[in-house]
């Protein structure tokens, strides 16, 4: 399958939005689970808001500055839970270090 021809600015965007929905799976227990659907609310929030201005043609700025926007505000609001894979690490952790016993 190949790629369509888009122009980069363009191309750049839509890997800013895959970039910005992509977040690592959360940890076993409750607090990781809210901390991410958190996470995941503000990100789709801030999409939104992009895909909005940009079909209202109001990317005053253009597509560049929307897309360093977009990053920046990742960048600022970096997922606070705990991933699985951090999870599965506490849980090895405290198995062998015999706290759980």
């Amino acid at each position: 399958m190949s790629t369509p021809d888009l122009p980069e600015p363009v191309r750049d965007l839509l890997a800013a939005i895959s970039e910005t929905l992509s977040l690592p799976d959360p940890g076993g227990d409750r607090m990781d689970l809210a901390r991410y659907e958190t996470c995941v609310s503000e990100r789709i929030h801030l999409v939104q808001l992009l895909i909005r201005d940009v079909l209202d043609g109001k990317t005053v700025n253009g597509l560049e500055w929307e897309t360093a926007y977009l990053r920046q505000q990742n960048e600022a609001r970096p997922p606070r839970y705990r991933t699985a894979e951090q999870y599965l690490a506490d849980l090895r952790r405290i198995a062998g270090s015999g706290e759980g016993q």
